[in-house]
């Protein structure tokens, strides 16, 4: 019997450890070559543990067995170094100083409540606020124009000093007798004036568009990008279901990993054309936003490119800024031009939109 369950043992070890080295690889392979990557690439870091797991078990059991596995954890190295980020020093002083730009990138969730009165939106306006970054970058907004009963977020960011804004017109409406303006997208908004501004189509299904502006910081010009790539829309028809999001994605197992993999080739079209753009750039770039995928992943590679992670320069920790489902998405990014120096970066983790805001710190080499 124990023979028995020393073999059982051995053969789930070497199962996991299988599916740890394809996890080690995911930067490297395009999901439209091997869809299933996608799959690995979120379980890259409960592999790592499950593995450091049985490394210890293994020194109990089998020694030549656990120092295999030991030398197997230098696989991840590339995974774990995108995934962690080591700064201990990374306390955030909300103070910046003068020569430093501070942006602002969150994925605001439509503000949660457009009504007039919502607690929700004046505390996150208030987090903005209390932050005072000079750029503020947003993904899934909406702005209505004339509304009856909602209110206007460009007014209400207006009146914080946001004086110049540029939106990517995903979806335009106007009410049948012109009171009523409603604009939803992604948004630049900023206390420095535009040089110039573009916008360009990321996915044509549902005009999805990236968004660019040139700014002019301490002299010199600098372009930003932000955009949305395409949602996994894994619970859009449970909004109402009597279930909790693991027991939902249990029962439908097999649906949630088809979505996983065609939105992330969806994704690997939606990052070329963003790469592709930030290359013809004449200026040095930043790259914020939500990109839906995680820093183990071959399209984060890919868009990453010679672009510093201001969080794995700065922050500390995993970085989560996704708090639903799992506690490792980080999902949104900035990444700055190296002509630009990380002075500090934070993810603020205050439980307002469904994502977590990134604040950063950037200065002039």
């Amino acid at each position: 019997m124990k023979s028995f369950l020393k073999l059982i043992f051995r053969l789930l070890c070497f199962f996991v450890l299988a599916a740890f080295v394809v996890s080690c690889f995911t930067q490297y392979i395009p999901p439209s070559k091997f869809s299933y990557i996608t799959v690995f690439s979120l379980a890259f870091p409960y592999l790592f543990l499950l593995m450091v797991i049985i490394v210890v078990l293994c020194f109990f059991v089998n020694r030549r067995l656990a120092i295999l596995f030991l030398l197997s954890l230098l696989l991840g190295y590339k995974n774990l170094s995108s995934t962690l980020a080591f700064n201990f020093s990374s306390e955030w002083n909300i103070q910046k100083k003068d020569s430093a730009l501070r942006i602002m990138t969150w994925n605001v969730e439509d503000f949660v409540n457009l009504l007039e009165g919502s607690e929700v939106r004046a505390n996150m306006l208030h987090l903005i606020s209390q932050n005072n970054p000079d750029i503020l970058c947003v993904q899934e907004f909406t702005n209505v124009e004339g509304g009856k009963w909602r209110v206007s977020v460009r007014k209400e960011l207006d009146s914080l000093g946001y004086k110049y804004y540029f939106f990517s017109n995903d979806d335009v409406n106007t009410s049948a007798n012109d009171v009523r303006i409603t604009v939803r997208g992604t948004a630049i908004f900023s206390k420095l004036p535009f040089i110039n501004t573009c916008r360009f189509n990321i996915r044509k299904e549902i005009n999805e568009n990236a968004i660019c502006a040139a700014i002019l910081f301490n002299n010199k010009p600098f372009r930003i990008y932000t955009a949305h790539l395409a949602s996994f829309r894994l619970y859009i028809d449970t909004t109402n279901a009597n279930k909790d999001i693991y027991k939902i994605t249990y029962d439908r197992k097999r649906a949630v990993q088809y979505k996983l993999r065609e939105t992330e080739q969806l994704h690997e079209r939606e990052v070329k054309i963003i790469r592709d753009s930030i290359a013809q750039s004449a200026y040095p770039v930043i790259y914020c936003g939500d990109m839906n995928t995680t820093p183990c992943s071959y399209n984060y590679r890919f868009l990453k490119n010679n672009l510093q992670d201001a969080f794995l320069a700065k922050g500390f920790g995993i970085g989560a800024t996704f708090y639903k489902i799992l506690p490792t998405l980080r999902i949104d990014v900035f990444l700055a031009d190296p002509a630009l120096k990380i002075n500090q970066c934070t993810v603020v983790r205050r439980q307002l939109s469904d994502h977590y805001p990134i604040i950063t710190d950037v200065s002039w080499k």
